[in-house]
């Protein structure tokens, strides 16, 4: 029974990571059918019959499977949940109810997976405990991870990018021509996002706003900074082509001065793994054939 159980969760899950993945070309799917519908005529319009109006089963379930992980996750981090996702690089194909049925689908796996493993008595409960409580932790420490690592990657270009800025503001072009020149040309994430910025101007958000949201989406120190000199430039009305010319010459320094540490450290890091795994074969290498010597010399 539980293994049945089990192989019916573990299937739950992989329908989940199936629905995920194609979800995208499923959306543009619907909309091109209900264009379709919108092109007809009158009087070929059909009315939409049962089977179209009833929601696949997975549909169905998400919800009340979120609601599962909301009794067991703080209000406040469902809350973020959506700029969490979307600040790794998730948003177009995880929704936040999405994500918390995933965990919950988890956790049901880890608790039959604990006790198929150890059994029905007391060490199969708490394993199968530990395993739902690690099933409930681990995604958001492993989305907290990515978002992170996106938002290194993001801000590598950030100089480049202020540099490219500031030469077109120096040539007097607005600010907003002058990030919509680079995001055009520009082939990495980072101008993706400030494609979105000016896309989020264009509908009517105001400038403070649109740049508090990049800062959300690219959860980094470089940013925020980025960020709030911008924000003080339109404040007091100082000059943003000096001020972000400033930023990228600090940034260029700050990112120098964690190179040269790193190598510093690199020494220290690199002791360990000579003393236990290179330093014994040099002395196997040198000392061994004095030593065999030795012993022919010495011996019988």
């Amino acid at each position: 029974m539980l293994l049945v159980l089990g192989v019916l969760f573990i299937g739950a899950a992989g329908v989940l990571v199936l629905q995920t993945l194609f979800r995208p070309r499923i959306v543009r799917q619907a909309a091109l059918n209900r264009a379709k519908e919108y092109a007809l005529a009158p009087s070929e319009v059909r009315m939409p019959s049962r089977d179209s109006e009833r929601r696949p089963l997975v549909e169905a379930l998400v919800p009340v499977l979120s609601r599962v992980a909301l009794r067991f996750t703080p209000r406040a981090q469902s809350e973020e949940l959506a700029a969490r996702l979307t600040a790794a690089g998730l948003g177009a194909r995880l929704t936040p109810q999405q994500f918390l049925a995933l965990k919950t689908v988890l956790a049901f796996v880890g608790l039959v997976l604990g006790i198929s493993v150890a059994g029905a008595g007391p060490s199969g409960v708490t394993l199968s405990l530990l395993l739902a409580a690690g099933s409930l932790v681990l995604p958001d420490f492993l989305l907290r991870r990515r978002a992170l690592a996106r938002a290194e990657r993001l801000t590598a270009d950030l100089p480049e990018a202020i540099d490219q800025i500031v030469v077109s503001l120096e040539a007097g072009v607005s600010f907003d021509a002058a990030v919509a020149f680079y995001s055009r040309r520009g082939k990495s994430a980072l101008a993706r996002e400030l494609q979105l910025m000016l896309a989020e101007l264009r509908m009517g958000e105001t400038r403070s706003e649109a740049l508090r949201r990049l800062a959300d989406r690219v959860p980094s120190a470089d940013m925020r900074n980025f960020v709030q000199a911008l924000l003080q430039s339109e404040s007091v009305g100082m000059s943003r082509a000096t001020l972000l010319a400033a930023q990228a010459e600090d940034l260029r320094h700050r990112r120098q001065s964690e190179a040269e540490e790193l190598a510093q450290k690199a020494p220290v890091k690199m002791l360990f793994p000579m003393i236990v795994f290179i330093m014994p074969v040099m002395l196997v290498i040198i000392l061994g054939p004095a030593l065999q010597q030795m012993g022919r010399l010495l011996g019988p």
